[in-house]
């Protein structure tokens, strides 16, 4: 999943959007990849729990590498720009990816006696967890980060109910609201590599609903 450095957008104005998510001179710019992984495997994944196809080595390829493999990167990268805050959002979502993918594999292969729906709900839930302290520390981060976390926040929510429940119309509305959660991702993602790009807002990310202490 996603996420700028909370040091400077907590301090710019709207207008000075374009140097939002800039790292340090000298390095380019990991955090709109980060994104891009995060929310189109999202999107992909979301729309098979929708129904709209099955999930199947498709999603698996992108969950692994594009989801997981990416994001990792990212937050290696996010590490020598001395982002903590992306080093957790970007290092923990490749990994719930990597996770995640290993789990279907494991299943596919009976590596293991397959996961019960409680378990795949208290899976999900703690994720749901991480994704909210993150959420409460983007709030001095642009806005529109803030929403794609609290959206994660929601997507994860349903899905663990929709596992303790075994219910798939639960399973099925977490789907579609995944597709809003990975489409808001890759905005943002395109929002960070535009503006930074044009050096002028293209897209806007919103004012910081906090400021951080200077």
């Amino acid at each position: 999943m996603a996420v700028t450095d909370v040091r400077p957008a907590g301090a710019l104005p709207e207008k000075e959007a374009a140097s939002v998510s800039a790292p340090d001179e000298g390095f380019a710019n990991p955090l709109p990849l980060g994104l891009l992984g995060y929310g189109m495997t999202t999107v992909l994944l979301s729309l098979a729990n929708a129904d709209v196809y099955e999930s199947g080595t498709m999603v698996l390829a992108m969950a692994v590498f594009f989801g997981g493999l990416a994001q990792v990167l990212v937050a290696l990268m996010a590490y020598r720009n001395n982002n903590a805050f992306a080093v957790t959002a970007f290092g923990g979502y490749g990994f719930l990816w990597v996770t995640l993918g290993f789990l279907t594999i494991g299943a596919d292969h009976g590596w293991a006696e397959a996961n019960s729906g409680t378990a795949m709900g208290f899976y999900l839930a703690i994720w749901a967890v991480f994704s909210l302290g993150l959420m409460v520390a983007s709030a001095v981060a642009p806005r529109v980060l803030t929403g794609v976390l609290a959206l994660t926040v929601i997507l994860l929510t349903v899905l663990a109910v929709g596992n303790w429940a075994d219910n798939a119309t639960i399973a099925k509305i977490g789907g579609w609201e995944g597709v809003l959660t990975g489409a808001s991702a890759v905005y943002l993602a395109f929002a960070f590599l535009l503006n930074e790009t044009f050096r002028r807002t293209v897209l806007p990310v919103g004012e910081p609903l906090a400021q951080a202490a200077d």
